[in-house]
């Protein structure tokens, strides 16, 4: 499969990804959390887009911080692979939560080489951590209309669903089955990317989603 989008620098939205990830490694380094890694939803969950960053909307039952961002506007699995061995592998993640459909449209890849790129990331992962549990997330709701996207987002999500189901310590989560990430009031202008009501309920998705992970901290 050819590499269609560059990888360190995006021209048709003129985003630097290398400038993003050696932000990201100016960090202190927290092994054994649960690591979210994907594109602009997880990338939008911080304050610097004005909401209540994702590491304080989602914490341990004992009330401990324990989930890192590592979003990456822009991105789709080809970059995500790239980047794996700066961004996740030296975290050592206890738990990974990867979202890898959005702007793979974008960039021409199909379903089929979406989901292909998407394996790789968990099969790098599972290799480097056997005992990581992955939770894959199915594709977004989104109110802007986009044509021929639910159409390529359910092919994507049947193979992500069947694939966890095989796969040891992988399990697959659709943000679509929650009727209240559905609803178009809780989108920025663009329709696409959350407002702050719409993380309020991302971070209640996911706090379900993840209870028995968030029960080990």
């Amino acid at each position: 499969m050819p590499v269609k989008v560059g990888l360190k620098h995006i021209e048709i939205w003129n985003s630097n990804l290398e400038k993003e990830i050696c932000r990201y490694e100016e960090e202190p380094i927290v092994k054994g959390q649960i690591v979210f890694y994907g594109p602009s939803n997880f990338t939008r969950w911080s304050a610097k887009w004005g909401m209540t960053p994702l590491r304080e909307a989602v914490v341990g039952k004992s009330g401990a911080p324990c989930c890192i961002n590592r979003g990456f506007g822009s991105s789709c699995p080809e970059h995500q692979l790239y980047y794996y061995h700066r961004m996740i592998k030296p975290l050592e993640p206890k738990v990974l939560v990867y979202s890898s459909f959005g702007n793979s449209r974008s960039f021409g890849y199909t379903p089929e080489e979406t989901f292909e790129l998407a394996q790789r990331v968990v099969a790098y992962t599972l290799t480097d951590f056997p005992e990581c549990r992955i939770y894959l997330c199915g594709s977004l709701y989104h109110k802007k209309f986009m044509e021929g996207y639910d159409e390529d987002a359910a092919k994507f999500d049947a193979m992500l669903a069947d694939f966890a189901a095989k796969t040891p310590n992988c399990f697959y989560i659709s943000e679509k089955s929650c009727a209240a990430l559905c609803r178009d009031d809780i989108f920025v202008e663009d329709g696409v990317h959350y407002n702050q009501e719409g993380y309020h309920l991302y971070a209640d998705f996911f706090r379900k989603a993840l209870k028995e992970e968030l029960d080990q901290f």
